[in-house]
C-alpha cells in the first residue's frame, strides 16, 4: 500500500507549460495522448477548456496527476483525469476531481458528465463513490480496441428545476457488473 500523504502534492492550473510532461505522464498513467497541438489548442484557443495538474511539494519537475475537462453551460465534461499508478489510493484522484467541480460550478455548471470504458472497472468504481451514475452507453465509442462507453452524470449543484428527465441514472452497481 502506498504511504504518501495527498497533501504532499500541490494543485496548479494546466498550463501550456505542462504539456511537454503530458505524452509521457500518459503513457505512465496508462492514458491515450491526444498530441501535443490538440492541447496547446484547447488551452490556448478554446475558453471552456481547462484543467488541472498535480506535482510534488518537494519542487521535483514531475507531473503526478492531471485533468482536463470543458464547462459549456451547465455542463461539465470530465474529458480526463488521471494519476500515476503508483500514487493512486490516496485520495489525488478525488483532489483533481473536487478541484475541476469547483471551477466548472465557477463557470456556471450544475452537473458534470463524462465517458469511461465499460471494461475500465476501477475507473467506474471510482466515479460511483464520487456520486456518478451511469445515464446512458456509447457504442462502439473507443477505438485500439473498439469498445463501448458509459456516460456516467452527477449533479455538481443543487438544480433550482425539476429532476433532468435526459438521466436515466441506475444507483445499483450490480447491475453494472463492477464489484
Amino acid at each position: 500500500m502506498n504511504t504518501e500523504n495527498s497533501t504532499a502534492f500541490r494543485v496548479f492550473s494546466l498550463t501550456p507549460e505542462h504539456i511537454p510532461f503530458l505524452e509521457a505522464f500518459e503513457e505512465a498513467a496508462d492514458l491515450p495522448f491526444w498530441g501535443a497541438d490538440s492541447y496547446r489548442r484547447f488551452l490556448e484557443e478554446f475558453s471552456e477548456y481547462f484543467g488541472f495538474c498535480l506535482v510534488p511539494e518537494t519542487g521535483e519537475k514531475r507531473l503526478t496527476g492531471f485533468s482536463l475537462a470543458r464547462a459549456v453551460f451547465e455542463d461539465l465534461e470530465l474529458l480526463k483525469i488521471g494519476i500515476l499508478p503508483e500514487l493512486r489510493r490516496i485520495r489525488l484522484g478525488t483532489r483533481l476531481l473536487e478541484e475541476t467541480f469547483t471551477e466548472g460550478k465557477r463557470r456556471g455548471s450544475t452537473h458534470c458528465f463524462l465517458e469511461v470504458r465499460k471494461s475500465n472497472r476501477k475507473a467506474i468504481r471510482f466515479y460511483f463513490s464520487h456520486g456518478f451514475r451511469v445515464s446512458d452507453a456509447r457504442l462502439n465509442y473507443y477505438t485500439n480496441p473498439v469498445e463501448d462507453a458509459w456516460v456516467m452524470e452527477r449533479r455538481i449543484i443543487q438544480q433550482t428545476t425539476s429532476e433532468n428527465p435526459k438521466i436515466k441514472a441506475c444507483d445499483t452497481k450490480a447491475e453494472f457488473n463492477v464489484r
